[in-house]
């Protein structure tokens, strides 16, 4: 009985260590814990085998869904221009991205340390976000021009414009009240407030709006080339579109989804390596 009770209490002491012992925790392998890569990869394999054996079998006419193949032999026959339309594209993305998150972190703290930019500006971003991008593209194709490089770019820095100041405000003005008043306690001065306290608690918002901003600012891009351009993966949508060929919009949208997951990777990547400390939650902790 003793024995068994010595055994019981070791497994508890271990099990105790084990949670407690952070060192242990972080150094456990990130695989067993992130969703594999191999299974999603087989997944999305899977997917792109059944819709080339599916789409022959019913019979899909082409010009309505083409097959994988097809779409590979687009990218043969088109490759160099299709390519050569996505560099406008990235160019307009990062343009409006790069302009829009640094006017948005600007505008998000000039609206926490100004109570009357809080009272004014605010609400009336907040009014101004809600109306649709795609209705004031009229407007912007006016006053910078209907094709220049600068119309879609702006369309671009107000899709991603909205997000980031909200999340500036958010990650600026959500401090814990102990907080501020130990640094007043402690006499810093408002810069190194801003530097110790209102930057690190920021940063997770900052990156959470970089990734939504990042994601729609591909969408912005898109739509401005809809609306106004003559060249870029938007226009070569709609000349797809204008020719019935629907494997040119396929390999668009293709590389539009590449370009759009590689630059999120980017921003994930940089998140990593500035809070390593930061860990997802994954199915198996649901």
């Amino acid at each position: 009985m003793v024995a068994a009770c010595k055994r019981h209490q070791e497994r508890f002491v271990c099990r105790r260590n084990k949670h407690l012992n952070p060192e242990q925790t972080m150094a456990e392998p990130l695989s067993s814990r992130a969703p594999s890569v191999k299974w999603s990869a087989l997944f999305f394999l899977g997917i792109i085998i059944l819709w080339q054996l599916l789409l022959p079998s019913l019979k899909v006419p082409s010009y309505l869904l083409p097959t994988p193949l097809a779409i590979v032999e687009e990218f043969q026959k088109r490759g160099g221009f299709i390519f050569a339309n996505a560099l406008p594209t990235f160019y307009e993305t990062m343009l409006g991205f790069l302009i829009g998150s640094a006017v948005g972190i600007v505008s998000g703290l000039g609206i926490v340390y100004s109570r009357f930019l809080w009272l004014t500006v605010y609400p009336s971003l907040v009014i101004v976000g809600s109306i649709p991008r795609i209705a004031i593209a009229p407007l912007l194709l006016i006053w910078f021009g209907i094709d220049t490089i600068w119309s879609k770019v702006m369309i671009v820095f107000l899709v991603a414009f909205f997000p980031m100041v909200v999340n500036s405000v958010v990650g600026f003005s959500q401090i814990d009240a102990d907080m501020l008043d130990l640094a007043k306690t402690m006499g810093m001065k408002r810069f190194t407030e801003f530097r110790k306290i209102r930057l690190p608690n920021a940063i997770p918002y900052l990156f959470a709006g970089f990734k939504t901003s990042i994601a729609l600012a591909v969408i912005g891009a898109v739509v401005a080339e809809f609306v106004s351009g003559q060249k870029g993966l938007g226009y070569l949508v709609i000349i797809g579109n204008n020719e019935l060929n629907a494997a040119l919009i396929f390999a668009s949208i293709t590389v539009l989804s590449a370009m759009s997951l590689g630059l999120f990777g980017i921003i994930v990547a940089l998140e990593k390596a500035l809070m390593p400390w930061r860990r997802g939650i994954y199915p198996t902790e649901l």
